[in-house]
């Protein structure tokens, strides 16, 4: 199954703090146990081989119940402050202990710019 569909709107400056509950592929969406996994995800320009890195994720995803699923990506304001684009797309993918991959989550970023500074 295709990874689900989840756009991030991000307030630029602003602090941004999800809980994401990550799920199996399966209909039923049972939260999976990400107990000895790693969770990456980057955004990039566009899906194109090679395309421009604009950030990487990583820093701002933590396992907060490996057992439920839950990880929070929190992004500070002044991350978000410095980025000079307003627009990419992601990915997040979990990777287990064997080292496999799976991605989970995609979808688009959009920055809404800071106007008050």
């Amino acid at each position: 199954m295709a990874a689900a569909v989840y756009d991030l709107l991000i307030e630029q400056g602003t602090d941004y703090d999800r809980v994401l509950t990550l799920t199996d592929l399966t209909p039923d969406r049972r939260p999976l146990n990400l107990t000895g996994c790693q969770v990456r995800a980057h955004i990039r320009v566009n899906h194109a081989p090679g395309a421009a890195l604009l950030h990487d994720l990583g820093p701002q995803l933590v396992i907060t119940d490996a057992a439920a699923g839950k990880v929070r990506l929190s992004i500070p304001g002044p991350v978000s402050a410095g980025w000079g684009w307003r627009a990419g797309v992601y990915d997040l993918e979990i990777v287990d202990a064997g080292g496999k991959p799976l991605r989970l989550l995609k979808g688009a970023v959009k920055v809404s710019p800071e106007v008050t500074r």
